[in-house]
């Protein structure tokens, strides 16, 4: 391959895991370190980074992980005006992320989900759920 700039225009996009303006801006001020970038586009509410310019998209994509990020190329063709299917219209896929091609290097891209999960804290016997507001059959006892 040759060193110089590639020979045509290119529209990389990347799905870049931002949660703040603060990660959009280090993600756009690594990208216009590149040689060759012309335009730097970021959608932050559907983590989406186009990049237009003179570049090579797999140096766009080791940048933007350089720069701390989880990215991965756009995984979705074009987002459609309505669904030919009535089960695609119940399906959130804005955030999904697929596990990375270097998982070993970069991790999962499994999101956001830490923490504890909420447990109730009523008591499992028959004489504390008796008298139990959520009890359909409480009415009876009284």
């Amino acid at each position: 391959m040759p060193r110089g700039r590639p020979l045509s225009l290119q529209t990389v996009e990347l799905k870049v895991r931002m949660c703040c303006t603060g990660c959009e801006r280090v993600v756009k001020n690594a990208i216009h370190k590149l040689r060759g970038v012309d335009s730097v586009e970021v959608n932050l509410e559907m983590e989406k980074v186009t990049v237009v310019g003179y570049v090579d998209r797999n140096k766009v994509l080791k940048t933007v992980r350089r720069a701390g990020k989880r990215a991965e190329f756009w995984p979705y063709p074009e987002i459609p005006l309505h669904f030919t299917s009535a089960n695609n219209y119940f399906k959130d896929t804005t955030h999904e992320f697929k596990e990375s091609y270097n998982y070993y290097r970069h991790g999962y891209n499994v999101g956001d989900r830490h923490g504890n999960i909420p447990v109730s804290h009523r008591g499992d016997d028959k004489v504390s759920n008796m008298f139990n507001d959520d009890n359909v059959n409480a009415c009876c006892l009284m």
